[in-house]
């Protein structure tokens, strides 16, 4: 049986567009569907932005999708679940066209009454899994690689703030500040002129100020990262403006011409500030657990990692962006081993799992940790640890 068949259905977005890009939301809501046994099945695939490869699109899901039997009953669990092959190809031949530059996320369940799609921003690698709930780690990697982000253009005048979300830039506000009259109508000796620019400075810095204030506003977009933008003097002036709760979002800054700008040209300068800002965090993470001396804070090593994981201690658990490693989950304690004898319950307790790296992913993320992708992480797979442990010993 389902966890919880409402989630299912809230979930049944069959055909959206490349304009709709995965949320936290759908993520918590994918996560809350379980099935008994290995029903719910999820495809990624990336569209080439090429007509004449849509024609291929529906061999290549057929394949992938004969991969997802692996360790899940073989032949017969596939034959099994024909039906929720039929939807994935369904869907494939009536969206492709709509998801040209994006890897296609696809969800089905018969039992669920389950058929979800969504188009992801990034360039992840294509796979087909067969399990008890949805496949969610490439979902997450999407969400951190290429996160929602806002972009703040400004002059000493005025500000105009934007939301970007994969593909889509939204303009979220717009803002001009008080002027003063023309400069050229300065008094003798330029008096009047110098008291217009100290008024004029002074405006600038009390419209940098206000523009922080409306940064630290609506509270739901609080935590996304900023990309800054403007003339070379203007950004400085109002980065320094900032205060150290929206400062610690800036992301990064560019260079455009508020006056000629465009919101595409926008997202096109800001897009690699964020892309940089990602790499930067992800090295920074790598580096800071590579650090840790022995019996710290750190755990390398997918043993290391399982026990961290085991024992609830997983701040931030490193995955790589790719790849399947099949292991075991017990059903009665949800202990995580690479072999089914490890738990005290026996091996009738525990079921196989396609993906233990989703398991610890999924677990991480329900002890209130954060899962991060990388492309080489150390050892395969590498944690952060709250508080040391005596002892990690490998449970499988």
């Amino acid at each position: 049986m389902f966890a919880s068949g409402t989630a299912a259905r809230s979930l049944r977005r069959a055909g959206v567009g490349a304009d709709e890009v995965i949320g936290e939301e759908d993520v918590q809501k994918l996560l809350a569907i379980h099935a008994s046994g290995p029903s719910v099945l999820s495809l990624y695939m990336w569209v080439p932005v090429d007509v004449a490869a849509l024609p291929e699109l529906s061999a290549r899901a057929d394949d992938l999708l004969k991969g997802a039997a692996e360790g899940t009953g073989g032949q017969r669990a596939l034959k099994a679940r024909s039906a929720e092959r039929q939807t994935a190809q369904s869907l494939v031949h009536l969206h492709g066209r709509e998801w040209m530059g994006h890897t296609a996320a696809v969800f089905a369940s018969h039992e669920a009454g389950l058929a979800a799609t969504f188009a992801l921003p990034c360039l992840l690698p294509d796979r087909a899994v067969l399990a008890v709930s949805p496949h969610v780690r490439p979902l997450l990697v999407a969400l951190q690689r290429c996160p929602a982000f806002q972009a703040v253009v400004v002059d000493r005048q005025h500000t105009w703030l934007f939301r970007v979300t994969g593909d889509r830039i939204d303009a979220e506000a717009q803002s001009e500040a008080a002027g003063v009259r023309d400069h050229r109508f300065g008094g003798w000796y330029g008096l009047e002129s110098y008291r217009v620019n100290d008024r004029v400075a002074e405006l600038a810095h009390r419209h940098y100020r206000d523009t922080a204030v409306m940064l630290e506003h609506p509270a739901e977009v609080g935590r996304l990262p900023l990309a800054i933008g403007g003339h070379e003097e203007s950004v400085p002036a109002f980065l320094a403006a900032l205060p150290g709760s929206v400062r610690d979002r800036v992301a990064g800054t560019f260079v455009v011409d508020p006056h000629t700008m465009t919101p595409a040209r926008v997202r096109a300068l800001a897009a690699p500030v964020i892309e940089n800002w990602v790499h930067e965090r992800e090295r920074q993470l790598v580096e800071r657990i590579m650090q840790e001396p022995p019996g710290g804070l750190g755990a390398v090593g997918l043993n290391a990692c399982l026990a961290a994981v085991n024992q609830r201690a997983v701040a931030v658990l490193v995955v790589p962006v790719g790849g399947l490693l099949p292991g075991f989950a017990c059903e009665s304690c949800g202990m995580l081993a690479t072999h089914p004898a490890a738990c005290a319950h026996g091996p009738s307790a525990v079921r196989p799992v396609p993906d233990l790296l989703e398991e610890m992913a999924v677990a991480t993320r329900a002890d209130g940790g954060e899962v991060v992708a990388v492309h080489d992480p150390p050892a395969d797979v590498a944690a952060r640890l709250r508080f040391p442990l005596a002892r990690i010993q490998a449970p499988g």
